[in-house]
């Protein structure tokens, strides 16, 4: 079993297969798994980090009056979609078609 320490991982930019960025790490769920935590998915993009901060359910209200008028979106990433083999480049593993987009 790999460890990774992957809170060293929150903050750095994704890219797809073609290498454009489509949104930062921002939130990483995780399962027991018997005494063991694992993966289970990564959240990118605003609403990842409104999810890191437990701000979900005032984000929108919050950001409304600063002229943000879309509602903060993101990216959900299987856990198996995201390459890890670089640390350093963190690269999607699938298009981000195949990807979910949640909105906050």
């Amino acid at each position: 079993m790999t460890e990774i320490h992957l809170e060293l991982l929150l903050g750095m930019q994704v890219h797809d297969t073609n290498d454009r960025p489509v949104g930062r790490l921002e939130e990483i769920k995780a399962a027991a798994d018997g005494e063991d935590f694992v993966v289970v998915e990564y959240h990118l993009g605003a609403l990842g980090l409104f999810e890191r901060l437990s701000a979900t359910t005032i984000g929108h209200t919050i950001l409304r009056p600063f002229g943000f008028k879309e509602r903060p979106s993101g990216h959900i990433v299987p856990w198996d979609k995201l390459d890890l083999t670089d640390l350093y480049h963190l690269k999607l593993s699938c298009s981000v078609a195949e990807l979910k987009t949640r909105t906050l």
